[in-house]
């Protein structure tokens, strides 16, 4: 083989050698950008900022139920019936002096109990002993400031022989569900809020809402701490503190 010769296969596997190096430095280029656009997307996808907002409110109740308990006693249904009546009468004339009216008193249908004898060991026997007759009686109003006073009063009946029990007032709101729109509201704007405050300066702005999560309602007695997972709903007070929290996650941009 002639140097001439030589030198031309030379030539021609360097020229394959520089094409197939060339090819690959393409294809990494290739990949790379490939790569990186991946990478760039997921972090634009990773962008994001979670924040809770809050809302709280004072409110006041605007009904207030009150039950009470009248029952009688007898060895026979007659007696006990007249026994109960006579409670009845009673608890309801309290009622109406305390400026109840009567839309606002709703009595229960009357229960009756069978009480029998125990022998000495305490266990019950069929021997009969007597009747217990008893009538539950539900005040329902939108005076709430109307209840407290009699509430505490009406068991002053059992000087008279009259056998009642009264339980503790119970104060709710009617329109809590409009309520609970209005909280979430307040707390939305809230996180939206924090949210501008934590990317100001940044360089990045809020684009857009990505997930929201309502939590629980609070509603607690004034200047309360508590809270709970399931949400707590206070009857107790008049005056309550309504608490919302709302969690929100923004995507950011450039």
């Amino acid at each position: 083989m002639n140097s001439e010769w030589k030198r031309t296969i030379l030539l021609t596997a360097g020229i394959l050698t520089l094409g197939a190096a060339g090819g690959l430095i393409a294809s990494t280029a290739l990949l790379s950008r490939v790569f990186k656009a991946k990478f760039e997307n997921e972090q634009k996808r990773e962008q994001t900022l979670t924040v809770t907002g809050s809302a709280r409110k004072r409110v006041r109740s605007d009904i207030a139920t009150w039950s009470i308990c009248v029952s009688g006693e007898g060895a026979d249904l007659k007696a006990a019936y007249a026994s109960l009546k006579t409670g009845y009468e009673g608890a309801s004339a309290f009622l109406a002096k305390s400026g109840f009216k009567p839309e606002e008193i709703v009595p229960d249908s009357i229960q009756t109990q069978t009480r029998y004898k125990k022998n000495p060991k305490g266990e019950l026997t069929d021997q009969l002993l007597g009747y217990t007759l008893s009538r539950t009686i539900t005040v329902t109003t939108s005076r709430v400031d109307a209840v407290a006073k009699p509430a505490s009063e009406i068991t002053e009946l059992m000087e008279h022989g009259i056998s009642i029990s009264s339980q503790a007032p119970s104060y709710t709101l009617s329109k809590i569900s409009d309520l609970k729109i209005e909280m979430i509201g307040e707390a939305s704007k809230d996180a939206r809020l924090r949210a501008d405050q934590l990317v100001n300066n940044t360089g990045c702005r809020i684009a857009d809402v990505r997930t929201a999560r309502v939590g629980v309602m609070q509603t607690t007695k004034p200047e309360s701490t508590d809270v709970s997972d399931g949400g707590i709903y206070d009857t107790s007070s008049i005056d309550k503190d309504v608490r919302c929290c709302v969690n929100v996650t923004f995507s950011l941009a450039q």
